[in-house]
């Protein structure tokens, strides 16, 4: 290619880098509300931290997505506010903001039309923005037409949706109230399979055991892979139950629908399951025997997970007694795990951790010191746990 066309060819790349994502305007807020009122747009706004990891990741995974880019440059003024920062701790106070992200829909009144947050997938910050925009679905539309008496279960579930991100014990409520108005006859209905994926929490509940008894009466218009993911849910949220209370034989049985799948995913879910079950009634070897196989073979390049089941035995802190006879087995799982990705933080930091609970101070320090450097990229909450990690190793 010739130099004239590169350059060229380099510009249009960097100019369309530039144009993608959420473009965040630098305004004041009343700047902001004043556009907002010009243009006749919501106003989206980002309410963050620097030390919100959630917040860090929408930024790098979901707001650079040309389809929410499209959407959210379209239908909103946007603007985003460190709440620890000038003007931004005054929009704290204002609009109470308790956790973070928090997302704010907000008309040209300085008025909140619409209210979520939280770490989320593109489709749903998308369902969120289209939310917002329209008046029949936004939390604002939807909590005045529950005051004024309205009870259908489509607009129930509606209120539920709006609310479930910004107040979960408000939303539970109307999700009693819909659980209340489903029966036999509406449940097994396009309608009534809404209301199963989205409240169902068990097998044991009303909407989950409906669900089970019945999942071929669902396949006319339910999605076979919407189907299977919440098949799974409820039936890992029934076998954490069994876990907790301890009952055995209910939880092996229930476990051979996933430990008996072809599919890796549910095989690694099975490991998962069947480690914390073990864990809890301190079964050691039959734990290490079930960890080193997964180790060779399901969960063989899954840093990730080891790395979890390792801070499942070992935190930061000093090590329950019950824990102690899994820590051999903690520190065979967060080494591999930084085998298979040194590069990732969690995995360095965790077995940082495991080290420095066995007292094996030259791999801890080092993990320690590599962790450090890493949280170098994370938010300063992170960095503060990584450098007492080091600290920890040098008062040995």
């Amino acid at each position: 290619m010739k130099p004239f066309l590169l350059i060229c060819a380099l510009f249009a790349t960097v100019t369309l880098r530039a144009q993608e994502g959420i473009r965040f305007n630098t305004n004041t807020w009343s700047e902001t509300l004043a556009q907002a009122e010009k243009e006749n747009k919501l106003i989206f706004l980002d309410c963050y931290t620097s030390w919100c990891a959630p917040c860090k990741w929408m930024d790098k995974n979901v707001f650079v997505l040309k389809e929410v880019a499209d959407l959210y440059n379209g239908q909103f003024v946007n603007t985003k506010f460190d709440m620890e920062k000038g003007e931004g701790i005054e929009l704290r106070k204002k609009y109470g903001i308790q956790s973070f992200p928090t997302y704010l829909f907000i008309n040209a009144k300085g008025e909140v039309v619409h209210r979520t947050g939280s770490k989320m997938s593109a489709e749903e910050f998308l369902e969120e923005g289209r939310m917002a925009a329209d008046p029949d679905r936004s939390l604002s539309g939807v909590t005045k037409r529950y005051q004024n008496g309205q009870r259908d279960v489509p607009f129930l579930l509606n209120y539920y949706l709006a609310l479930n991100r910004s107040d979960r014990q408000a939303s539970e409520k109307i999700a009693a109230e819909i659980t209340a108005k489903m029966t036999d006859s509406t449940l097994g209905t396009p309608l009534g399979w809404k209301v199963i994926k989205n409240l169902a929490r068990s097998s044991n509940d009303k909407l989950g055991k409906y669900y089970l008894a019945h999942t071929a009466d669902f396949k006319h218009f339910a999605p076979v892979a919407e189907q299977e993911t919440l098949t799974d849910r409820l039936l890992t949220s029934t076998l954490y139950q069994h876990v907790y209370a301890g009952n055995e034989a209910a939880f092996y049985e229930g476990l051979k629908h996933f430990s008996t799948s072809k599919s890796k995913d549910r095989q690694v879910q099975a490991v998962l399951l069947e480690a914390e079950f073990l864990l809890r009634t301190g079964r050691v070897k039959q734990y290490i025997a079930l960890t080193d196989k997964a180790m060779k073979g399901s969960m063989k390049d899954e840093a990730e997970r080891l790395s979890y089941l390792a801070r499942r035995i070992s935190g930061k802190k000093e090590t329950e007694e019950k824990m102690k006879p899994f820590l051999p087995q903690a520190y065979k799982l967060a080494k591999k795990a930084v085998e298979i990705n040194p590069e990732e933080y969690s995995n360095q930091s965790t077995f940082g951790w495991v080290c420095l609970a066995m007292g094996k101070k030259e791999e801890g320090l080092k993990a320690a010191r590599k962790a450090r450097l890493q949280a170098d990229a994370e938010t300063s909450k992170i960095q503060k746990l990584a450098q007492e990690l080091v600290d920890e190793f040098d008062k040995i």
